[in-house]
């Protein structure tokens, strides 16, 4: 709680970290560094999305170039979709000039490790069939998903490398 104490943020890229800071630590942590922490938590493209809206420059972020690389199928991180921050990744996608089609399914089908265990991976790959009813075709466009789960799974239904959003606008 130091660096929190001193003025730092919390920025995380993984929603199910923020989830944690915000709703779960209440329960272990004294009441007041509990309130701290979850009001100092942040997504990072919350997090992005806040230093732009502020008047940060944007200039420094990778944008889409001439390349045809603008188009962005993106599923966001059911913790996101609850705590309300999925809204930021498309709004700062949208906004450095992205073409962003989002998911309307809730679940990936992973829910944490219950896609990895062997015994559920048929499950879990049903509720995948059904995002990637929702997302359709995304030949052409970049695949993106929020969260370590998300990406696991969209990387198997696609059979393709699947970014965290943060890693589309990281400087190159």
């Amino acid at each position: 709680m130091t660096h929190v104490d001193d003025g730092r943020d919390v920025v995380v890229i993984e929603p199910s970290d923020l989830a944690m800071f915000r709703r779960d630590y209440g329960k272990l942590l004294p009441e007041r560094s509990a309130e701290r922490l979850s009001e100092n938590s942040y997504d990072v493209m919350e997090y992005v999305y806040g230093l732009l809206d502020n008047g940060a420059d944007a200039e420094g972020l990778d944008a889409p170039g001439d390349d045809g690389d603008a188009d962005i199928a993106y599923h966001s991180h059911c913790q996101q979709r609850t705590m309300g921050v999925d809204e930021y990744t498309e709004s700062v996608l949208s906004d450095l000039g992205y073409s962003v089609r989002t998911s309307d399914v809730e679940c990936c089908g992973m829910a944490g490790s219950f896609g990895y265990k062997s015994e559920y991976y048929e499950v879990s790959m049903d509720v995948g069939d059904h995002l990637r009813d929702d997302l359709g075709e995304v030949e052409g466009a970049t695949l993106t998903a929020s969260g370590t789960s998300c990406q696991e799974q969209l990387d198997v239904l696609y059979e393709r490398e699947v970014p965290h959003p943060i890693e589309l606008i990281a400087p190159r």
